[in-house]
């Protein structure tokens, strides 16, 4: 059997990517070491987070970074909007109509693309 169990990102500051994407995002931190720190997507895949391996690898950001995009269903759209350009993250465009709801893209501080759902 294969199961994807987490998602990994190289970041510029360890420090900094934790507070975004567990107090601003809000994914739950299941465990942290000084070079790794968890956070639960789901039961059974989590978000790795550590530092740049290959600091080149971040020199591109958002949309011209390209690989795979996290999608993350939120409550309140427009509170977490307000949240998340408050702390960091960059809008990608405007908000817009996705099958059940709506949805906006960002560039979080290390460069990554990521996309707030709201469903109805």
């Amino acid at each position: 059997m294969s199961e994807l169990c987490w998602i990994s990102l190289q970041v510029a500051d360890l420090p900094r990517a934790r507070f975004f994407w567990r107090d601003v995002i809000g994914l739950p931190e299941q465990s942290a070491a000084p070079e790794w720190v968890e956070l639960t997507l789901r039961p059974g895949l989590a978000l790795a987070l550590h530092p740049a391996f290959h600091p080149p690898a971040l020199n591109r950001r958002g949309y011209d970074r390209g690989g795979a995009m996290l999608g993350i269903r939120v409550d309140d759209l427009a509170a977490k909007i307000r949240l998340v350009e408050q702390h960091g993250g960059r809008a990608l465009g405007a908000p817009h109509e996705v099958p059940g709801g709506r949805a906006q893209d960002f560039e979080c501080p290390d460069g990554y693309v990521f996309e707030l759902a709201q469903y109805i």
